[in-house]
């Protein structure tokens, strides 16, 4: 059997490809309902971790009207600024990044972030599916979307580049403090 969205091989009856994550067995009639944005549009667009968006932004769309709930999402808890720089939403890592530089907020953003940020993705998603219809030719419509959507492989890098950066600054710091404590401790004895 052949995974219909990666074209990887899979096991015969598989429910999940062990390979992209995709769920083989998704209801036909599963279709984001506001401005008819199917699931497929979704898949399309998002690439990574296509089924868990499809599974969330579907929660804000029940009753076939946009209602924002709130879901959680880890990697924009933890890494709020790079997760959006990932998913393509460059205006609000911009705002995150400055709302970064207010003193003791970054906590209240960092849990806010977690609990809203599937709802700002489904609104980006739906936002950049609307506009790329609206300027595609049908034949041309998803592998536009999977052009413009997707995600920003180049961030892992640049994340943990930041990461090791700032290790070394915490070590260097933290060296350079107990050296001059025990600098302190030796000429008070």
């Amino acid at each position: 059997m052949t995974c219909p969205f990666c074209k990887e091989n899979i096991i015969d009856g598989a429910i999940k490809c062990k390979h992209c994550g995709s769920m083989l067995n998704l209801d036909p009639y599963n279709t984001i309902t506001v401005d008819n944005i199917t699931a497929d549009e979704i898949r399309a667009f998002v690439g990574t971790n296509a089924y868990y968006y499809i599974q969330n932004f579907s929660k804000f769309t029940i009753l076939g009207r946009e209602k924002f709930c709130v879901t959680w999402n880890w990697n924009c808890f933890g890494f709020t600024f790079l997760w959006m720089l990932y998913r393509k939403m460059y205006a609000l890592a911009l705002v995150t990044f400055i709302v970064f530089c207010i003193p003791g907020v970054n906590v209240l953003l960092h849990i806010g972030a977690g609990m809203i940020g599937n709802y700002l993705y489904y609104r980006h998603v739906k936002a950049k599916i609307i506009e790329i219809r609206s300027s595609q030719l049908p034949h041309n419509f998803l592998p536009v979307l999977k052009e413009m959507g997707g995600v920003n492989s180049w961030v892992i890098t640049v994340g943990i580049i930041i990461s090791i950066i700032l290790t070394i600054f915490i070590a260097i710091f933290f060296s350079t403090m107990i050296a001059s404590m025990g600098h302190l401790i030796g000429m008070t004895i």
